[in-house]
Parts: structure tokens; sequence; C-alpha cells
């Protein structure tokens, strides 16, 4: 069974999934941010064979909700009733963070580190593989 991480924004939308087993995670791609992104993930997690959604989970640094943990966890409502099962929540603390230091440790160049919608993806890589990390 694969598993789809999510690093949800408003304005893009980077995604990752694992392999068949579970172990390892890569970047996916990233998604303009739309009315239409619940359909297209949902494509997404058909044509990917997905069996298990986890999505990232902004908290302040006090671990209090702000507005965006709001609207991330209206977009994870939304997409679970379309899918018809939940999405698991991760706390997503720093994600971003590492997600810069792993792309330096890969070597990826600072010019293609600024792409957009480069960390959406690696974040949510770090999201996905810190989730699964925690099942064992």
């Amino acid at each position: 069974m694969r598993y789809l991480g999510i690093d949800y924004g408003t304005a893009r939308i980077g995604l990752a999934i694992s392999d068949e087993l579970g172990m390892t995670v890569r970047p996916l791609k990233v998604l303009a941010y739309s009315k239409n992104a619940v359909d297209e993930i949902a494509a997404i997690v058909d044509q990917e064979n997905v069996g298990e959604i986890v999505i990232g989970i902004p908290y302040d640094l006090n671990g209090k909700e702000t507005e965006t943990t709001r609207l991330t966890k209206r977009f994870a409502e939304k997409l679970g009733e379309s899918l018809g099962r939940p999405v698991n929540e991760w706390d997503e603390a720093l994600s971003s963070r590492k997600a810069l230091e792993r792309m330096v440790e890969a070597g990826i160049k600072k010019s293609k580190r600024r792409k957009k919608g480069m960390s959406d993806t690696w974040a949510a890589t770090i999201i996905l593989q810190e989730y699964l990390e925690s099942k064992g």
C-alpha cells in the first residue's frame, strides 16, 4: 500500500508518495492551489493506488492552533469526505526547515531549491517520512 503526504498551502500544495511497502518516500509533484485541488488529489490517490493519506498540520511554536491550522484542517476534512476515508494529521513542525536541510545535503543547487514548489514537495516528503517512522 502506498502513502501520500501533503504539505498544504493556499498557494501551492506539495505532494510526496511512498513505495508499495511504505518504507521510502519521494517528492511527487506540486499542485497550484485551486478549487479543484481536492479532485486533483483524489485522482492521484486513485492513479497511484494510495491507501493512506497524511497531511501536515501547522501549529504555532507553542503548539497552539492558528488560522492556517484551521484552514488546513478544513481542507483535510473536505479531502476525507471526497475520498470517503479519514486523512491522517501530522504535526509539520519545522518540516520546511528540514526540507531545506535535506535539499542542501542532497546537493541540490540554490537556484533549483528556490524554484516554486520545490520546498513544498520536499516538506511533504519530510511529513510523510516522519509519519511512517512513527508507525515503526
